[in-house]
């Protein structure tokens, strides 16, 4: 892991006679496959980054599907059951998403992800010419938690969590800020956000969405929001995809846990506002596969979730659809 310390922005705040010094404390680094940025304004220019670091270790010791000690890697290999407390936070989170959204979001998804080359174990084309039966292990229903053992009801179900362990890091990264007495801070692992407080210009923090887009266009933000106190995840299919080398077909990397392909949606980008960051990650990903009917229906009945919906109308051209707390906190908005 690599990261880099920034200070800047000194600021001075009166406490009766004696002067503190906070100062805006930036960490830089890599987790998860993917690279991290971490602001906060800090007494002293006091730096958490080996805190941080601390967290992010637990978090890939406990659930990362690329470590081979890991406590998930041993459980989808059935070595192991076992489990500890963040373990147990992200499993529970999960299968109540999965209920809420009729398994839209799964967390017994690996074996297609994997299937599709997604995943953590990309399958040979021999395995690849039947995937009835690894569809057939894919089902939140089929693995509980039992006095902290994993409980399967079939031994070829195994679970991946990138759909919402990078929602949980940001979470859990941000419970230790304010842990340690950090009011201001914003956390961002791999596009996730959470925010507390204000910046180092005492102002809201923003957040940029990006565009649906391949590629970085000039206008890069699809909208730009300020947020206070929450958490912001976004989803989409439009920059991580497979090529097939034989057809040139492009596959999403969202698996319906329906169909145990590539979902096929009108939505081609979900953005969720909300508290945790780790309902926001899973949801996102939710919508993906549930498509704009359905998610327009779930935001009406979970009023606690705001939302940016990128989808393609019938005749093929970009619509917006946002929610009015959204529309609230958003400074800008593409054409």
């Amino acid at each position: 892991m690599k990261h880099f310390l920034i200070l800047v922005s000194v600021l001075l705040s009166s406490c009766t006679s004696k002067s503190s010094i906070e100062v805006l404390v930036r960490n830089y680094g890599y987790t998860q496959g993917t690279t991290y940025h971490i602001s906060y304004m800090s007494s002293n220019a006091r730096t958490y980054q080996s805190d941080i670091d601390s967290v992010l270790h637990a978090v890939d010791r406990s659930m990362s599907t690329y470590i081979d000690s890991s406590l998930i890697s041993k459980i989808n290999r059935n070595e192991s059951y076992e489990v500890d407390t963040l373990f147990i936070r992200v499993f529970e989170t999960a299968q109540m998403i999965a209920q809420k959204t009729q398994g839209a979001f799964d967390p017994t998804i690996a074996p297609m992800v994997n299937y599709w080359g997604f995943g953590f174990n990309e399958l040979s084309k021999k395995n690849k010419e039947d995937s009835t039966s690894l569809k057939n292990s894919v089902g939140y229903q089929k693995i509980s938690i039992e006095k902290g053992k994993v409980k399967k009801l079939d031994l070829n179900t195994q679970l991946d969590f990138n759909a919402i362990a990078q929602g949980f890091t940001v979470d859990l990264v941000a419970e230790h800020l304010e842990k340690v007495g950090i009011a201001n801070y914003m956390v961002e692992i791999g596009g996730e956000v959470k925010c507390k407080g204000l910046n180092a210009d005492a102002k809201l923090w923003q957040i940029g969405v990006d565009k649906t887009s391949e590629t970085i266009q000039e206008e890069r933000f699809e909208a730009i929001i300020e947020v206070e106190n929450t958490a912001v995840a976004s989803s989409g299919n439009y920059r991580k995809f497979k090529v097939d080398e034989t057809t040139g077909m492009k596959y999403a990397h969202t698996i319906n846990p329906y169909t145990g392909k590539p979902a096929k949606s009108n939505l081609l980008g979900v953005t969720i506002v909300t508290e945790s960051c780790m309902i926001a990650d899973a949801t996102a990903t939710a919508f993906m596969v549930m498509g704009l009917k359905a998610s327009k229906k779930y935001l009406e009945k979970n009023p606690e979730l705001e939302a940016l919906l990128v989808y393609s109308d019938p005749k093929g051209d970009l619509k917006k659809y946002t929610t009015k707390g959204f529309k609230k906190i958003q400074t800008y908005s593409s054409n």
